[in-house]
């Protein structure tokens, strides 16, 4: 029986049950789903960590072929003792060496996110993408790095040098480079053996190896406090690294190519005494 009242329509009991009975169970069925909650959206996929080695494995299946990685120098696991905690950030990596464009395409597999420069002596622009660019300088002059970095710009987390391997061009390009390294970021000199004539001759090196990479170096971790000297930087340049350089890690690799390589960090920026107050997570991601 149905009665009105007003607007509203009433259904006796006898009459729904009536009609419901009959109806098949699947009908049923679908009119009790018919008004489902809102779908939950599957939580959020987080970025894979970096693993131990895969900086090698891409390395390995470089394009051009790099000699960064294992049979080679061996670089590649000293970089993920640095870089490993901003595999998936947006950094930005300047590279000096470019060659084949193995140690490019290094970079593009492991940091999918990052923002990559080159510089070579020779036009390198074949190698080019959305995040990828180069620039064509020779290391040693620094009105040519700068032209270079007027067109990249500046703020490098990780600066690489792996051009020419002379005395001059290493350290000039350091000099000259570093105050365009991020603080907190890394730059990376590679192969200063070649600072030892007789096993790689033909690198500049003098009669009384004075002038070479690898005594900087050993000078500024013997001297007290820190200190560099090379007849090839600026005062203005000395005295920057004196103060911005936090550590040097000195690399050698027992193979036979006695692979050395110095990774310099910059001073990191003093943290706030909010910032001190508060424990620091070892798992964080977050670039200092």
């Amino acid at each position: 029986m149905v009665m009105c009242d007003g607007m509203r329509i009433t259904v006796s009991k006898r009459l729904f049950w009536s009609v419901v009975l009959p109806l098949p169970l699947a009908l049923i069925a679908t009119v009790y789903v018919a008004s489902p909650k809102a779908p939950i959206d599957p939580p959020e996929e987080k970025p894979r960590p970096a693993q131990v080695g895969e900086l090698s494995k891409a390395a390995k299946a470089a394009k051009g072929g790099t000699d960064k990685g294992f049979p080679g120098h061996g670089y590649t696991e000293t970089y993920e003792r640095f870089v490993a905690m901003w595999k998936n950030e947006p950094i930005r990596i300047f590279e000096i060496g470019i060659a084949d464009g193995g140690s490019l395409s290094m970079w593009q597999t492991y940091f999918p996110f990052a923002s990559i420069y080159g510089v070579d002596i020779n036009e390198a622009s074949r190698f080019e993408n959305a995040r990828v660019k180069t620039c064509i300088a020779d290391q040693s002059k620094r009105d040519q790095l700068k032209n270079c970095l007027e067109k990249f710009g500046g703020q490098f987390d990780l600066l690489i040098d792996d051009g020419g391997h002379s005395m001059e061009q290493q350290q000039v390009s350091l000099g000259f480079l570093f105050p365009y390294v991020r603080r907190g970021g890394f730059y990376a000199l590679e192969d200063m053996h070649t600072s030892m004539p007789n096993i790689y001759p033909g690198f500049g090196v003098e009669a009384n190896e004075v002038n070479t990479t690898l005594n900087m170096v050993f000078k500024f971790i013997h001297s007290a406090p820190p200190k560099f000297e090379s007849k090839y930087m600026l005062p203005t340049e000395l005295a920057y690294l004196d103060a911005e350089v936090e550590t040097a890690d000195l690399h050698l690799g027992n193979n036979a190519n006695h692979s050395i390589m110095c990774v310099f960090k910059k001073r990191a920026p003093q943290p706030t005494e909010a910032e001190t107050s508060v424990p620091l997570d070892a798992s964080s991601n977050i670039r200092p």
